[in-house]
């Protein structure tokens, strides 16, 4: 296996499109946003100029209720001009992409008054080939291009032959909840609560961890939580690098209450990353759409791989890592009154557990 670690979306839309462009049969990218801004326009001219014949753009159906961050349906609809065009505009690029031979599709329907709202594909990812594939937390929008993140570029062809298979399956409505090893690596497809067992075998990986845990994410909440706690428990350093400007605040809230109970280190990275990855004992990388944060555990759709590739992690901890760390400022104190946040998760916890049973009907 071949890797590339492309730290922000210039350096992953320039490698996407050299590879689109020697496409010979296939191009399918996955998102959870897709709008019609310039980051969505140059997704669909690099696809319109690649050569490949099987072009598919598979997007959640999140962005016919949300652009920017905004519903569509709320006040800022009469008052922003700017929105109503962008709202617009992806109408019309989606448009122009199916009249010009890319098939687009919208997964996970928002159903009657919008009640299987919470039930979200969270996959980001694209493979060319079913052999060259891109991993991560890049949406195509404006606002997630401005943002810290990654996409990991991998050629291996059982990499991108089961992330393919995957994308098929979610192309015809059929969420799976699978693993399969893949070479030196394991590819988890998570499906929410149905995935309870996989996201235990992928917990068990960080339970493992002998020394350190290092975690980016900017939304990390329980299940994770408490699987840091017990690794710390066991004597395991664990840090946890989170953005200064969370467009979620309650997930900064929920870190600051935790962190007053001592079991891991937190710093801050200036601005908001979206960046996504675990690392345990510099020696197993974890990667890709997943913050397993509530929502994602019980309701939505992801994709994690688990990595042992030394040269791959290596180069991970000298772009991505390091270089964070170094911007980063460690938060000494935590603040035991945002224990209102941690209420709220509480009730969401119990929220999701109960709706997701229902919504989803887990085995």
């Amino acid at each position: 296996m071949s890797s590339k670690v492309l730290l922000g979306a210039q350096s992953f839309m320039e490698d996407f499109n050299e590879k689109a462009q020697e496409a010979k049969n296939s191009i399918y990218v996955q998102a959870m946003t897709f709008e019609g801004d310039a980051a969505g326009e140059q997704l669909i001219d690099i696809m319109l100029r690649a050569p490949a014949k099987d072009k598919k753009l598979l997007v959640d159906n999140y962005s016919n209720a949300v652009i920017n961050d905004s519903f569509i349906i709320s006040p800022k609809y009469l008052r922003d001009k700017a929105f109503r065009e962008e709202i617009t505009n992806t109408k019309a690029i989606i448009k122009k992409a199916r009249e010009n031979g890319i098939e687009v599709t919208f997964t996970n329907p928002l159903g009657f008054l919008g009640h299987r709202y919470p039930l979200r594909n969270h996959k980001k990812m694209v493979v060319i080939d079913e052999k060259i594939s891109y991993l991560g937390g890049i949406n195509f929008s404006d606002h997630n291009f401005e943002w810290h993140d990654m996409m990991i570029a991998l050629e291996d062809e059982s990499i991108g032959g089961a992330i393919a298979n995957d994308f098929k399956m979610t192309w015809q409505g059929k969420n799976q909840s699978a693993s399969a090893n893949v070479g030196d690596s394991t590819i988890y497809f998570f499906n929410g609560v149905k995935s309870t067992d996989l996201y235990n075998k992928l917990f068990r990986v960080i339970k493992s961890a002998k020394r350190t845990v290092e975690v980016i994410s900017p939304y990390v909440s329980n299940p994770l939580l408490n699987v840091l706690k017990g690794a710390s428990n066991n004597g395991v350093k664990v840090s946890i690098i989170s953005p200064e400007k969370n467009n979620k605040g309650i997930f900064k809230n929920i870190l600051l209450s935790e962190l007053e109970k001592g079991y891991f280190k937190m710093y801050e990275y200036p601005g908001m990353s979206h960046l996504k990855a675990i690392l345990i004992d510099g020696e197993i990388l974890l990667f890709g759409s997943s913050n397993y944060d509530i929502v994602s555990y019980y309701w939505e759709q992801e994709i994690v791989l688990e990595s042992h590739d030394q040269e791959l992690i290596v180069r991970f901890s000298n772009e991505v890592l390091n270089p964070a760390k170094e911007r980063a400022t460690e938060i000494i104190e935590g603040n035991n009154s945002w224990n209102v946040s941690a209420g709220i998760l509480k009730a969401l916890e119990v929220f999701c557990k109960i709706t997701s049973k229902t919504l989803l009907r887990p085995h």
